[in-house]
């Protein structure tokens, strides 16, 4: 009933809007690049969202989160500033994990660009500050034949201001704002624009801002529950149920008690070189550069209540990335030519709690408790469960380089012809160590008890990667609490010819067909490093038995005995695709890093015979690797549209497009599921996740109508997505390490609609709604009972969302200064989260290791998921978590008189929390919500 108020607040207000007579308003022309042409957005064949720069501080808009709550077809998720994933039109799946997802994740299906140059990124998208933006543009469905790979849905661009030659101007700005419940926020821009001569110009922006926090980690103590430890367990380490002395030690977490803790402070600046050359030719050149730091969690446990976390290790991220480009531009006859280029240097170094592991890891007693399951003395029954903090760090660099050439002829030709070449050149390096604090202290007393040493000295870890191409880590052992890391290098090299032509039929109708040649090259190289075989192998060379203090100061355990060597992985696999049988022997003779176990080991039978014999009979596919270890993905995509103008006003539209993402390799290619039976019966981990593809057909209209004062633009579309790539964690069926796999397909339809009025001269009033229908229509065999069942809808896809906002602007005679009043209405209608059907097991989990559920509303898919008993000793239903529908309340007034202006805002009026469930990575559901009711002044002083 709650949201079903809201959802008729929201509509109740959009139709009660009157439709006056304007006298003398007009609406200003919005020009936009998304064909790669400066147009009329108005005369623009797609369906595209534009707020220009003064729409963008009207609206108190800095980050990319506050500017999507604009769009009613676009969401943003993620666990915090830096790491976030959009999606436009509801093509979600499942979230990645940022644990993961910079060495085993997929490539977004939005692509992210700052003005030319793309910046998206798997569950980390660039977090650009908007300073000095001219205009943001969201170009909804396939943009695939213009903007490549990653504009499988849609995608977003970020266009900046120029060097203006041949004008001084400058503006400060400055912010202080309060949060209900949370901490003082505080920000200052600052630009200026320079002639240097008649032909030069430089353009500077800095900026501060710093985000005081709203979430408070609360006091804490947590223990592991031996049930769920139990459930979730794959071996190696003792059950609890096999040790009834077990005792576990007991961790708080009252050192990082903290209120507001969740902060973020966004520093840096653009300085930008525009020069004419001579009338035909000019040339730009820009450098940006950005420091994010983000201290504390932006997740919320629902079980404790509003705004409070409970994390027991601390939480920060340094995200700092250096972006240049440049353009040349020009003209050689009667063609226009476009040069673009850009480099990205990027650096992460993240740390996040990952003690929540204890509820879900499958080797959890292997590292932290000392019991033997293998003893021949079967008499000794102490088990100490040692320290259960876990933290994951994350320290990944990503480079990339594009280049584009491309050619048009006039826009005014009743033919037009625009082609061009696109070079894309990605690297990524990744270590992602998984540090267990008790894992020390396990192994040592495990070698106590079991090799007859009661003097053994403190263990310590000190896995060193495998080395092979593609790792980064170099020969020093990691900490000394490092048991599981990743060392990893992806690269995507990517060559695309791309052209359009448009004709002119008539006066009036024209039809355009573009289309995209693309040759995508990925590869994953490295190795993910296991101390496995540490705990019964003692500390480095040093005998256990007899192993001293000294020895545990010089000797690390440095087992390579099941690391996972990815780059000869896939060379392997590589070698056999292109020899077949001719590379058997070669084949059957691979073996892990220490040579003693089989390279494709892993499960009941998982062996390299196994491996091999899967190949040949067509279950494990190696078709799309290379010898070289690559893989090469070749296609054509198109792009049809035809437009008639039905007035001078009025333009209808129809489309037909393609998009794509690039394939993904896996760290455990080729692996035999865990289990052998049922569905999962010769199933092996697929070598590759290749591309997704969404066929998108849609039907338009853009107008103008009352005297120009009204502009109205609404689209009908029907997707289809084939092959949605999905990461998937399975330990208990097919493998322990985190794998991307194509699971499925789905289809989406909608309409997407926006509006701008101008009432009258001085009120103005806007909004966009859009209506949504998804649904899952082929799931995997594999994923029957994990994945929700056909018919369910995609997550994070509300059937209806839309907002309304309006301004009205007056003079103030008294004093001579210009005032307004403005208010906006956001409504988000209620989404469900991830593909998983795991809520129900989640807060079962929940109930076990805290003593409470969730509390988050959670939907029935029908059937059972997965294939562990719950606390009631059946399987748990398969359902979602239910992200609730909210709305959010903005309001704003100010003035400005000469060159001076104010104003005071306040957003989220009502506080109201907006909580989006985040399952990815999780055991228990964690909520990112939005920041409560904020009220500030804003002050800004233009100069000439």
């Amino acid at each position: 009933m709650y949201r079903n108020n809201k959802l008729s607040m929201a509509i109740s207000v959009a139709m009660g809007v009157s439709f006056a007579g304007a006298a003398n308003a007009a609406l200003e022309e919005v020009i936009v690049t998304a064909t790669k042409r400066a147009e009329n957005m108005q005369d623009v064949p797609i369906a595209i969202s534009a707020l220009g720069g003064d729409s963008l501080k009207e609206l108190n808009v800095q980050t990319f989160d506050e500017y999507v709550q604009y769009l009613p077809n676009v969401v943003s998720a993620g666990i915090g500033p830096g790491a976030r994933e959009v999606y436009i039109r509801g093509s979600a799946s499942e979230q990645g994990s940022v644990t993961v997802s910079s060495a085993q994740g997929s490539a977004p299906g939005v692509a992210l660009y700052l003005d030319e140059m793309p910046v998206s990124f798997g569950a980390r998208n660039l977090d650009l500050y908007a300073a000095d933006l001219q205009r943001v543009e969201v170009l909804a469905g396939p943009q695939g034949t213009l903007f490549g790979a990653s504009s499988q849905s849609g995608t977003v661009r970020m266009i900046t201001n120029k060097p203006v030659i041949g004008e001084f101007e400058g503006r400060v700005d400055l912010g202080i704002s309060t949060t209900s419940g949370g901490a003082d926020s505080n920000k200052m821009e600052a630009m200026i624009n320079l002639p240097l001569s008649e032909s030069v110009a430089l353009r500077m922006v800095g900026f501060t801002d710093n985000q005081g926090g709203y979430i408070d980690n609360a006091q804490g103590s947590f223990s592991p529950s031996g049930e769920v430890i139990d459930r979730n367990s794959l071996g190696y380490g003792p059950y609890f149920k096999d040790f009834p002395l077990t005792t576990s030690q007991s961790i708080n977490n009252t050192a990082l008690v903290e209120e507001d803790w969740n902060e973020a402070t966004y520093n840096g600046y653009r300085v930008g070189l525009a020069a004419d050359i001579n009338e035909d030719w000019s040339v730009l050149v820009q450098h940006t550069s950005q420091e994010l730091d983000v201290e504390g969690s932006f997740l919320i446990d629902p079980r404790l209540g509003d705004d409070k976390s409970e994390k027991y290790s601390p939480e920060r991220t340094q995200d700092d990335f250096g972006l240049t480009t440049w353009t040349l531009e020009g003209r050689v006859s009667n063609l226009d030519v476009v040069y673009t280029g850009g480099y990205l240097d990027r650096e992460v170094d993240a740390v996040v709690d990952y003690t929540h592991y204890n509820n879900g890891g499958a080797y959890v007693t292997y590292y932290m408790c000392s019991g033997n399951i293998y003893a021949d003395d079967t008499t000794i029954e102490t088990n100490t469960c040692f320290d259960p903090t876990k933290t994951y760090r994350d320290q990944t660099e990503n480079e990339r380089t594009t280049h584009e050439l491309r050619v048009s002829t006039d826009a005014d030709n009743r033919v037009r012809l625009l082609g061009g070449v696109y070079i894309n050149d990605v690297e990524t390096t990744s270590i992602g160590e998984f540090q267990y604090f008790g894992a020390g202290d396990a192994f040592s007393e495990f070698n106590q008890l079991y090799y007859g040493n009661p003097d053994y000295p403190a263990y310590q870890l000190g896995n060193v990667t495998v080395d092979t191409p593609g790792t980064t880590a170099g020969t020093e052992p990691r900490g000394p609490g490092t048991v599981f890391y990743n060392d990893f290098t992806r690269t995507e090299e990517e060559i695309a010819f791309f052209g359009e032509i448009a004709f002119d039929i008539n006066d009036r109708l024209t039809a355009s067909l573009s289309a995209r040649r693309y040759e995508l090259d990925t590869q994953l190289q490295g190795a993910s490093n296991f101390s496995f075989g540490c705990r019964y192998n003692g500390a480095g060379a040093a005998d256990p038995a007899t192993a001293t203090a000294a020895d545990a100061a010089t000797e690390f355990c440095t087992s390579e005995k099941f690391s996972n060597d990815v780059t000869a992985r896939f060379l392997a696999l590589g070698e056999l695709n292109a020899s077949g049988e001719s590379f058997k022997d070669e084949f059957l003779a691979l073996t892990s890093p220490s040579g003693e176990k089989d390279m494709f080991r892993g499960g009941s039978i998982g062996s390299n015979e196994n491996t091999y014999d899967s190949v040949q009979s067509g279950a494990l596919d190696i078709s799309d690797i290379n010898r070289d270890g690559t893989t090469t993905e070749k296609d054509t995509i198109i792009k049809v549209s035809l437009d008639y103008q039905l007035t001078d006003d009025i333009m209808v539209y129809g489309v037909y497009s393609e998009g794509y993402r690039p394939a993904t390799q896996n760290r455990n290619a080729g692996r035999t599921a865990s289990r052998q039976t049922g569905v999962y019966e010769g199933y092996l981990v697929p070598a590759v996740a290749v591309t997704d593809t969404l066929e998108n057909i849609e039907f338009g209209m853009k107008g103008t109508f009352l005297d120009d004062t009204l502009r109205f633009n609404a689209t009908y579309y029907q997707a289809d997505i084939e092959n949605l790539q999905v990461s998937r964690f399975d330990p208990s069926n097919v493998a322990f390490l985190v794998f991307m796999e194509n699971v499925g397909d789905a289809e989406s339809s909608g309409i997407d609609a926006d509006f701008q009025w101008a009432a009258t001269d001085q009120l103005t009033i806007s909004g966009a709604f859009s209506f949504l229908d998804t649904e899952i229509t082929r799931v995997s065999n594999q994923l029957q009972g994990i994945a929700v069942p056909v018919g369910s809808d995609l997550p994070l896809a509300a059937d209806f969302s839309g907002n309304l906002r309006a301004r009205y602007d007056f003079t103030m005679d008294s004093i001579g200064a210009d005032a307004f009043v403005s208010a906006s209405m956001t409504y988000r209608g209620e989404t469900l989260a991830g593909i998983v059907g795991s809520a129900a097991f989640m807060d079962d989990t929940s109930l076990l290791a805290y003593g409470a559920e969730s509390g988050v509303e959670r939907q029935n898919e029908g059937g059972d998921f997965g294939s562990v008993d719950d606390s009631t000793g059946g399987l748990p239903l398969n359902s979602r978590f239910v992200n609730e529908a909210a709305v959010t309340l903005n309001a704003s007034m100010g003035m400005s008189k000469d060159n001076w202006n104010a104003e005071f805002f306040i957003n989220n009026i009502t506080s109201e929390e907006g909580a989006m469930t985040e399952t990815a990575g999780k055991f228990t559901p964690e909520q990112s919500i939005m920041r409560p009711r904020t009220m500030g002044l804003r002050f800004s002083y233009n100069f000439e």
